[in-house]
């Protein structure tokens, strides 16, 4: 065993597959001798000196000895003795020593052979292992130093640096002297390298370069040993080998070759030329290889371009370039290249090829005669003129013609009937050999198929024949894609041509739309809840495109309204949420004691009200009053003999069901003689006081007078809300003065209806009233306009009231206080309370009606248009488009819209086109030829059916202007034209 005495295992038991555990088992290897020793010795070959009296015993020199086997035995023996007996050595320690008292003779040398023996090992189990015999020289006296090694070689590469070590040469002195070291060239290389005197190291002294014919490649050298102070000395052969190192890279001879007039069907294989490269290293360094970038061509070792495919004179301006490459084979690899030309000439070997095998040209179905079809193309690579015609001679096939020439297909000159789907034509290119020598000796010829399919061409725009019959209701609060109206457009062209596709037009000034359109069926479906008596009112403008699948597309619209249909959505709204009025004792029955008041904001039945009347408190209340149901009126038709009564007024609409609201009445009863106490003043106050006032503490005085000088005393009482609570009282007197006292008398109970225009100015006066105070010698009287909750009852303060005196009479003015609008709230109901300056202040109600006028005060508002096409070739009165635009104002004629072509002389497609006024249809005036202008800008007015009540209109209607930005004439054959 050599290595390792022992090995080391991981051992492992797997316990029923549950679990594993391990040990380490540490193996020792016996050893087995069978290794033999060897020596040791150095240098070689052994050598030693004796003094020539040495004494007996005098160990002279030491043999070492190796046995790789642990269990060696190693003996050493004098094999041969050419000494006569004047050594011996020990068999055990290796111990050479001297024999006998004679003296050694000087420089006489003692030859002894030895040999090691390992004792503990024998071969073929007789004989033991041993080294082979070595020589012992001993010599008597002294001896020349000697080197560690007979002789020395090194190899160093070129590019060895400078100063850099090469070998170590050592020598051993006998006289243990210290031995200086020199070195000398044999031949070339004087002073390439150096060494060191003291340690023997052989350096580089200057720069090496294998391709230097001047250096040689392997340097013999002498290194000299000898001993200082006059001691022997001794040399020894050092051979140093420079090898090459690949630092040049292959040069050709030529940076470009070129090879002339070589026949393009030259066979495969063929030389063409040689190239030649050098490279000044050596040995691989130098030996080349070749290689070429175009896999026409293959090289040989020796340089030989062939073509390894077959050449082509047509292609690449009959040449070929390409670059050959030579690389070395070092490591790693050098290379060189190289320009190789192949000019070849042509023959005429090549077919026509036309730019496709199938062409699948589309002719329209109403093409004209000589309408262009297409164009076959072919080319012959050899450079011949080619010539087309159709298959089985000539270039006529049914009512198609081929130009020889050209290759252009074209319908014949006559007239035209493509009655079928498609029509197939062979067509036939022929090369005429013009490219070369004896070139027209033979000629080729190849064939193409061009199907000519007949399309439809898209000249029918989408039509909506039913337009005029469209008057779609929805109900207001409808959901989102309630269902309004199935909308159909038909158009007679064929295929995708007459495939129609729907969309809404959004509305000018519009965020988003309100309908929505099932783009297949044309469905129309609701894109919102509406509210008739909101924002979108009582009609709904929608325009609906119909889009064909042409291209270009053409497409026709749709424009209609939709009612919103009133649901009864909303309930009557009372003015005020509570009705409390003072009623003289004596009144006489038939007398109108108080008006109520309600509006309801649907249309219809569904906004109209009617009032009844119940008593809940006191059902005997209700046998005194009774209302009048359209009015409101509450009437006496019985004496009263009471203080108080209790009413209840309901109003419902006529919707079905009805909506309803109530509200309380309140009526106390006044004695003409027995006048209410008058209070000093109406409002006592604000009085501020410190929460923690003492109790008992006087807040504030208030007095009140009767006219009958009666005398009234009051206890007041204010609680605190403590626990337990804590009171005090304290004693209010009023005097009564007595005093006539009557409610204020109306004019008139109602007023109107009083009609306004809507643009009325604010501040204008609508109407004035007038009310008597009721008391005699009191004419003073105060008057107030009730704000009811809605917007009809004046409950954003649309009209004021201004009062004023006129020859001792005080008139209420009722006057606009905010621009009025038709289209929003066309009339309203107003109520006025006056009140008198008696000692008990009584007050009554009286109506004014107001109805809006409509005036032309909406400008014309157009629906976006897109794009529109029409067909050049099409005749004068061909429909293009419709124009749309909306007036939203309330009543005819103001909402009435006329359309006109604008004459202006920047309206350039004033000449070449006119539009219906009623409908706003656009329609040509002239044969469009697209090739002449390809688009128009036509600007339209649209203006309304009266004279326009804006300021600074001159009496004129109003009017908008739209810029059609977009009109282009379509590609379309104009008959017997060539294009």
């Amino acid at each position: 065993m050599d290595s390792r005495k022992f090995t080391t295992f991981l051992v492992y038991q797997n316990y029923d597959n549950c679990y594993t555990d391990s040990q380490r088992v540490i193996i020792h290897v016996k050893d087995v001798n069978d290794e033999a020793p060897y020596f040791i010795n150095r240098p070689l070959p052994m050598q030693a000196v004796v003094q020539l009296n040495a004494a007996p015993n005098t160990p002279v020199f030491t043999l070492q000895a190796r046995d790789p086997d642990t269990d060696h035995n190693i003996h050493y023996f004098i094999v041969r003795d050419r000494t006569g007996g004047r050594f011996e050595v020990d068999e055990r320690s290796g111990v050479v020593r001297t024999r006998g008292t004679d003296t050694f003779q000087l420089d006489m040398e003692y030859v002894l052979y030895v040999r090691a023996e390992d004792q503990n090992g024998r071969v073929d189990g007789h004989k033991y292992q041993s080294t082979p015999e070595e020589r012992l020289s001993i010599v008597g006296g002294k001896r020349a130093p000697q080197f560690y090694m007979p002789s020395y070689e090194a190899e160093i590469p070129e590019n060895q640096k400078k100063d850099s070590d090469i070998i170590s040469v050592k020598a051993k002195s006998f006289a243990d002297r210290d031995i200086r070291y020199t070195l000398k060239a044999q031949g070339q290389g004087a002073g390439t390298f150096n060494i060191g005197a003291s340690n023997g190291i052989v350096k580089l002294a200057k720069e090496l370069d294998f391709e230097d014919l001047r250096q040689p490649h392997v340097y013999s050298l002498i290194v000299t040993a000898t001993e200082d102070s006059g001691g022997f000395s001794t040399t020894v052969s050092l051979t140093i080998r420079v090898t090459d190192v690949n630092d040049n890279a292959p040069k050709f001879e030529l940076p470009d070759y070129q090879a002339h007039s070589v026949d393009e069907d030259i066979p495969l294989g063929t030389s063409i030329l040689k190239v030649k490269a050098t490279d000044a290293d050596s040995g691989q360094n130098a030996e080349l290889e070749y290689e070429v970038s175009d896999d026409h061509f293959s090289i040989d070792a020796a340089g030989v371009v062939s073509n390894n495919k077959q050449l082509d004179a047509d292609n690449n301006n009959a040449y070929y370039e390409f670059t050959v490459t030579a690389k070395d084979k070092g490591e790693p690899a050098k290379t060189g290249t190289a320009t190789v030309r192949v000019y070849t000439k042509n023959k005429n070997d090549e077919e026509p090829k036309f730019s496709q095998q199938v062409y699948t040209p589309n002719v329209d179905e109403n093409a004209g005669p000589n309408t262009l079809v297409t164009t076959v193309v072919a080319s012959d690579k050899d450079g011949d003129n080619v010539r087309f015609g159709f298959v089985g001679g000539g270039t006529t096939s049914g009512q198609f013609v081929i130009e020889e020439i050209t290759g252009v297909i074209r319908l014949h000159g006559q007239s035209i009937s493509l009655e079928r789907d498609k029509y197939e034509l062979n067509v036939t290119a022929m090369d005429d050999g013009s490219c070369c020598v004896d070139g027209d000796q033979t000629k080729h010829t190849s064939t193409a198929v061009v199907v000519v399919f007949i399309t439809d061409v898209n000249d029918n725009k989408p039509v909506f024949k039913d337009c005029g019959t469209y008057y779609p209701k929805v109900e207001e609060g409808a959901p989102n894609s309630t269902p309004v109206i199935k909308v159909h457009a038909t158009d007679d062209d064929k295929g995708v041509n007459g495939q129609v596709k729907y969309s809404i037009v959004q509305q000018p000034n519009q965020k988003g739309t309100k309908f929505m359109v099932n783009e297949e069926t044309g469905e129309v479906l609701t894109n919102k809840v509406f509210d008739r008596e909101g924002d979108d009112g009582k009609f709904v403008s929608v325009t609906v495109k119909a889009t064909d699948q042409g291209d270009p597309s053409l497409e026709g619209v749709c424009s209609f309204t939709v009612e919103i249909s009133d649901v009864n959505d909303n309930p009557p709204l009372f003015d005020r949420q509570k009705y409390v009025e003072n009623v003289k004792q004596d009144a006489s029955i038939g007398t109108n004691i108080l008006r109520v008041s309600a509006s309801d904001e649907d249309a219809d039945n569904n906004g109209a009200i009617i009032y009844t009347l119940s008593a809940p408190v006191m059902q005997s209340d209700i046998e005194y009053f009774e209302i009048q149901p359209e009015s409101g009126w509450i009437v006496l038709k019985k004496p009263l003999d009471r203080e108080r009564y209790r009413l209840r007024v309901r109003a419902s609409d006529k919707g079905i069901p009805p909506s309803f609201a109530d509200v309380d009445v309140e009526l106390d009863v006044v004695d003409r003689n027995n006048k209410p106490p008058i209070w000093e003043e109406g409002v006592y106050g604000p009085i501020r006081i410190k929460e923690n006032v003492t109790v008992g503490t006087i807040v504030t005085a208030v007095r009140a007078r009767c006219n009958m000088k009666e005398t009234y005393k009051l206890e007041a009482t204010a609680t605190d809300k403590g626990y337990p609570p804590l009171t005090r009282t304290v004693e209010v007197q009023i005097e009564v003065v007595d005093r006539a006292n009557n409610p204020p008398i109306w004019d008139h109970v109602q007023y109107g209806p009083v009609f306004i225009k809507e643009n009325t100015a604010v501040g204008a006066k609508v109407i004035s009233v007038k009310a008597s105070s009721g008391i005699e010698g009191n004419p003073t009287v105060y008057y107030r306009l009730m704000p009811g909750s809605t917007a009809q009852t004046n409950k954003f303060h649309t009209f004021y009231l201004q009062q004023r005196a006129d020859n001792g009479n005080t008139w209420a003015d009722i006057k606009v206080n905010h621009p009025l609008d038709y289209e929003s709230i066309k009339e309203y109901n107003l109520t006025i309370r006056v009140e008198n300056n008696g000692a008990q202040q009584l007050a009554s109600e009286a109506t004014v009606h107001i109805q809006l006028e409509d005036v032309n005060d909406e400008i014309p508002l157009f629906t976006e248009r897109e794009q529109e096409l029409v067909l050049e070739g099409e005749p004068i009165g061909t429909r293009v488009t419709q124009i749309n635009a909306i007036d939203k104002d309330g009543t005819y004629p103001n909402n009435q819209v006329y359309y006109y072509v604008v004459d202006s002389p920047r309206n350039l497609g004033k000449d070449f086109f006119e539009i219906n006024m009623q409908t706003g249809e656009v329609f040509t005036r002239v044969v469009f030829d697209r090739e002449k202008q390809g688009a128009y800008a036509l600007e339209v007015e649209a203006r309304d059916g009266a004279p326009s009540a804006r300021p600074n209109s001159g009496g004129q209607p109003n009017s908008a202007w739209l810029r059609l930005q977009r009109l282009h004439d379509s590609i379309r054959p104009a008959p017997h034209s060539v294009h």
